[in-house]
């Protein structure tokens, strides 16, 4: 079975616990993985946009990638975020996540420079890829590409990816749609059926399901995996009753900041206020979200990790 075949399915974007000096909680985390993965989700996607990434420098990635593997997690089951603006820190990053044997790296385009052409976003990709390649006794990992026009403000074109593809193939496995857009979702879907197309927004999760879509690289997952999950894998008409469900737990939590939301509600599922802790710029969800958010989930009729 191809690499892109054993993505498939229900891969959390995980929330980043902190500590109460915003250093990353490893035992919380590592926990919630573990939850994950027994919920029935494929793998975990780790300091990503959801996990706060960008906030943390190389060696926190590397050194909270490595904790979480000691930890007991099993690289197999994790594909760390390592897309950052530069490519000697993409590099860097990605050999490191290559060498404890995970699952593949998740890479945003360089994202500074709004004026990048798509020749100039290959010629990044391609020097990151080549660079790995030229790396002595290195297994390239798989790379899922990234696509996030809302924050990055660069939309991946599908002939770009199919391009990327087509020059390195074996290495790049993938992409995450998060532009939200479903046209594009779908011409990547038409564009690159041999690679795992995920999306990111959940409520096409059943649509992509029906063009041959992987699944999701899902922040939502962090507190509903159990629904999406089945909603991967259930019939088609009880696909559509458990996208109905999907589709309302979306709409309420995106009536927040989502990142401080999501951690409102992980704060009173486990009980554990530190969940609430982000890092700057995002600010801390007021008090009331957490319960009413999570009142709201279970409304909508949602199967929620165990706390």
């Amino acid at each position: 079975m191809s690499t892109s075949a054993n993505w498939h399915g229900i891969w959390p974007a995980a929330l980043t616990p902190f500590d109460a000096h915003l250093g990353i909680d490893v035992p919380r985390l590592s926990a919630h993985c573990r939850r994950l993965i027994a919920a029935g989700c494929r793998g975990v996607s780790l300091f990503g946009t959801t996990g706060e990434g960008t906030a943390m420098s190389a060696e926190e990635r590397m050194v909270g990638l490595e904790a979480v593997i000691a930890a007991g997690v099993p690289p197999s089951r994790l594909m760390p975020a390592t897309g950052v603006t530069d490519v000697p820190t993409t590099v860097a990053l990605s050999v490191h996540a290559a060498r404890l044997n995970v699952a593949g790296v998740l890479a945003l385009p360089t994202f500074y420079l709004k004026d990048a052409t798509q020749e100039g976003i290959y010629r990044h990709f391609a020097t990151v890829i080549e660079k790995l390649g030229a790396t002595p006794g290195l297994s390239v990992p798989k790379l899922c590409f990234y696509n996030f026009p809302f924050h990055t403000g660069i939309t991946l074109a599908p002939a770009l990816v199919r391009r990327l593809a087509d020059a390195f193939p074996g290495v790049v496995a993938g992409i995450k749609d998060s532009s939200g857009d479903w046209d594009l979702s779908q011409a990547y879907l038409n564009a690159l059926p041999d690679l795992a197309v995920f999306v990111g927004d959940e409520r096409i999760i059943l649509r992509a399901r029906a063009k041959g879509g992987a699944g999701s690289i899902s922040g939502m997952a962090n507190a509903i995996a159990p629904t999406l999950v089945e909603l991967c894998a259930a019939p088609v008409a009880r696909g559509e009753s458990l996208q109905k469900i999907v589709d309302a737990a979306v709409g309420a939590v995106l009536a927040h900041p989502f990142v401080p939301a999501m951690k409102a509600v992980l704060a009173q599922l486990e009980r554990a206020p530190s969940w609430n802790h982000v890092r700057s710029p995002l600010e801390t969800a007021p008090a009331p979200v957490g319960p009413a958010l999570l009142a709201q989930l279970k409304a909508a009729g949602a199967t929620l990790i165990a706390g």
